[in-house]
């Protein structure tokens, strides 16, 4: 794998891989030692901090875009952009101030994490237009926020940088003390990767040599896990990255030491997993975008879900999309010279958020489609040329009802951001 392959898979500063075979055992341990919530992962990275409470300031530096040629607009480049004659879009793009978006709710509330003055942290964001809030952490801990639900309940992540202690995280809300999630048995690690809109919650537990590495939920912030059932004894591991309003479950299975590893789907908590289909022909292999630390929503109300398949040496992969968990896995279209792909996130009116790779994944792209049948759409061409973003460093994570979408990539100088691109529509400002 290439180290631009991984450097936007990490949620904050990673270590890099082991520079083994893809497939390697060594690889697959070292992936899972620098992305906290994937199936092979466990968390890394961050710092800690007590809660600061809110921190409003002016709004971050926007820019108003939308892909192709600049016009003569002080402050601003106008694009004209139609893909499979949709109406033009239009998109506001934001430099949120952080480091890492990863959720989005329906009123635009974001979280992720941010480099704030005693460390790096938990943040959420109000809206595009709002400086980051500090979400605090647990004592002597950093931390970082996955997801949040349209009350604006928050989980995550607490941890120190060696990844020895690694907890699940329950905010109330943006302005509230950090809880620690009950795991069973006592002891073990844990993260809390997604929560619905009634409070349920769910991640998964492990140990520190994967000896144990379960998919949970938690009812409420305050029951104790439940663990999710297993697909077999050949598939030990599991894990649980999204759960819907109605309490469909989406993540993926392993079999020991992530040898081979599927997405799957629970259609709740007390049910059998079923394993998703592969598209056929070379890309024999399939899974979540967990796998690779994106912990964004892949799974929308409709019980749409998307991610990605490869061939059986990993060396490419194509972004899938799965109508249901019976139907056959579909592969998305890219454009250009971008062929390999994953998808992250897919909203309630099937757009699909993702990242497109070309050949020898030394490029790496945000991508939309519109629809599953769509072409991608390169994000980058909504960004202004001579910006400081290096347009071969960046991915989407995840898109809202509203179109919105945010992610995250490099400037020239090779520091981290998050942005979010905020739909125009017509002449609307």
């Amino acid at each position: 794998m290439n180290n631009n392959h991984i450097l936007m898979n990490t949620y904050l500063m990673q270590r890099p891989i082991s520079t083994g075979s893809r497939n390697s055992l060594a690889t697959k341990i070292a992936r899972a030692r620098v992305r906290p919530f994937s199936l092979t992962i466990v968390a890394v990275i961050a710092a800690a901090a007590a809660f600061m409470g809110n921190s409003w300031a002016q709004p971050p530096a926007s820019l108003e875009v939308a892909g192709g040629l600049p016009a003569n607009a002080p402050g601003s480049s106008t694009i004209t952009r139609t893909t499979d004659g949709r109406p033009q879009v239009r998109y506001l793009v934001v430099e949120l101030g952080g480091r890492r978006a990863n959720g989005m709710n329906e009123s635009g509330g974001i979280v992720g994490n941010k480099n704030f003055a005693s460390g790096r942290h938990a943040a959420f964001w109000p809206s595009s237009q709002n400086s980051p809030v500090d979400l605090g952490t647990l004592s002597g801990l950093a931390s970082v926020a996955l997801s949040l639900n349209p009350a604006r309940e928050i989980v995550g992540q607490a941890f120190d940088p060696n990844s020895s202690i690694q907890r699940p995280v329950f905010w109330a809300s943006p302005y509230s003390t950090p809880v620690e999630l009950p795991v069973l048995p006592a002891g073990l690690f844990g993260v809390a990767a997604d929560i619905n809109p009634s409070g349920q919650i769910v991640g998964r537990v492990f140990n520190e040599d994967f000896s144990v590495g379960r998919a949970v939920s938690w009812a409420n912030s305050s029951a104790a896990p439940v663990n999710l059932p297993p697909l077999s004894n050949e598939f030990p591991y599991s894990e649980a990255s999204n759960i819907t309003a109605s309490g469909k479950i989406f993540g993926g299975v392993c079999t020991a030491y992530f040898g081979v590893c599927r997405p799957a789907f629970w259609a709740n908590s007390a049910s059998t997993p079923v394993t998703l289909a592969a598209p056929g022909g070379e890309f024999i292999n399939t899974n979540h975008a967990g796998l690779y630390g994106y912990p964004a929503h892949a799974i929308n109300a409709a019980g749409n879900m998307v991610g990605f398949a490869a061939n059986a040496d990993d060396s490419a992969e194509r972004a899938v999309f799965w109508a249901s968990s019976s139907s056959p896995a579909v592969i998305l279209s890219t454009a250009g010279e971008f062929t390999n792909a994953i998808a992250t996130a897919i909203n309630d009116k099937g757009q699909i958020a993702g990242i497109a790779w070309n050949e020898d994944f030394s490029k790496q792209r945000p991508f939309l489609w519109p629809t599953a049948t769509s072409q991608g759409i390169d994000l980058t061409t909504f960004f202004p040329a001579g910006s400081n973003w290096n347009l071969d460093a960046m991915f989407a994570a995840d898109v809202n009802n509203r179109g919105e979408i945010i992610g995250s990539g490099s400037f020239q100088d090779g520091t981290i951001h998050n942005f979010a691109l905020i739909p125009r529509h017509g002449r609307d400002e």
